[in-house]
């Protein structure tokens, strides 16, 4: 392991590789560019397949989520309360509590200037990102809603989705991702506050990268966002970022290829799986589109937005849904 480390960005991917490094007595100096972490908008949620590799702190966590609404155009079409599905985490706290024992220097800096450290991470995430991207606008705003459920809003002419979650300090994020313009999104947003009646407080925007996974050769070292270890249907970030730090991690500490150690996490079979579903709803019409997500089946649903299957699980999925899994296959 590395005497001295440096990392480029304090997200979850560069704060979580801080903390495991530092845990090994480490040296690691940390740049982040911006004056306040968490500055990305993001809705915060972390499906419970987190609880596979990490116990998050619980006073980082903000809302224990037990249900979901799941909407098509204005109509209800999935409901669900029970067990824990997810975590609503402040976002700024955890990244904070990973970071510490590490050094924070809050400026911008080119990885490989870095020449006084041993190892240099990149974490900068999208901008460093060489592949496809998509675009999220979210806006924080006051209304009531229950806040241990989620909303999920599916349009037709979108690939992509809308969100409902509860956020920090009474608020709530309202947000519209996908393969569409700033307008456009922008429009989706508003209309979801109108139809739950919320306040809007502020409106902020940021690409996603959405292509799959894009691994630095040469011998240089990347994680989270700046690889693409986002979930490019869900745009999932915290808990696939937090992987491919331990990914790299792992990898760097026991010998074996970063690839490899990203494998057996498995955030490529995972991330696979949601860029077929992408494939297929951009090759499919609005009718088709309807139809898919009237069929989905909730285990599915369930355990594809988790993004913690295994080929073995999908089989046994593929077993007891074939019609379901073969419009996948023959479109995606």
């Amino acid at each position: 392991m590395s005497e001295k480390a440096c990392i480029v960005g304090a997200g979850p991917s560069g704060a979580y590789l801080a903390r495991l490094l530092s845990e090994e007595e480490t040296d690691v100096t940390v740049f982040e560019v911006n004056g306040r972490l968490a500055s990305k908008p993001c809705g915060w949620g972390i499906p419970y397949s987190i609880d596979d590799f990490m116990k998050l702190p619980e006073e980082t966590i903000l809302e224990k989520i037990r249900g979901y609404e799941i909407f098509l155009e204005n109509s209800l079409i999935h409901e669900y309360k029970g067990d824990v599905l997810g975590y609503i985490v402040d976002k700024e706290l955890l990244l904070k509590q990973l970071l510490e024992g590490a050094n924070i220097v809050h400026r911008g800096v080119d990885p490989r200037k870095l020449i006084d450290c041993r190892l240099v991470v990149d974490a900068r995430g999208h901008p460093v990102y060489k592949g496809r991207k998509a675009l999220a606008l979210q806006a924080e705003a006051r209304a009531n809603i229950e806040r241990d459920r989620i909303k999920i809003f599916f349009f037709l002419d979108l690939v992509g989705y809308g969100w409902v979650f509860p956020g920090r300090d009474g608020l709530i994020h309202i947000g519209a991702g996908g393969f569409a313009d700033y307008d456009f999104l922008r429009d989706r947003v508003l209309f979801l506050a109108r139809q739950i009646g919320a306040e809007i407080v502020s409106l902020k925007g940021s690409p996603i990268a959405a292509g799959g996974l894009r691994l630095p050769g040469n011998g240089d070292f990347a994680v989270g966002e700046a690889i693409g270890a986002v979930m490019p249907l869900t745009g999932e970030g915290i808990r696939p970022g937090f992987l491919s730090a331990r990914a790299l991690y792992d990898s760097l500490r026991n010998g074996k290829p970063y690839r490899k150690s990203l494998e057996e996490y498995g955030l490529i079979f995972n991330i696979d799986i949601q860029l077929r579903i992408i494939r297929y709803l951009e090759n499919s019409s609005p009718a088709e589109r309807r139809e898919l997500y009237l069929s989905a089946p909730i285990e599915v649903l369930k355990r594809v937005t988790a993004a913690n299957l295994t080929k073995l699980e999908v089989a046994g999925l593929l077993a007891r849904y074939p019609g379901f899994f073969r419009k996948l296959v023959l479109k995606g």
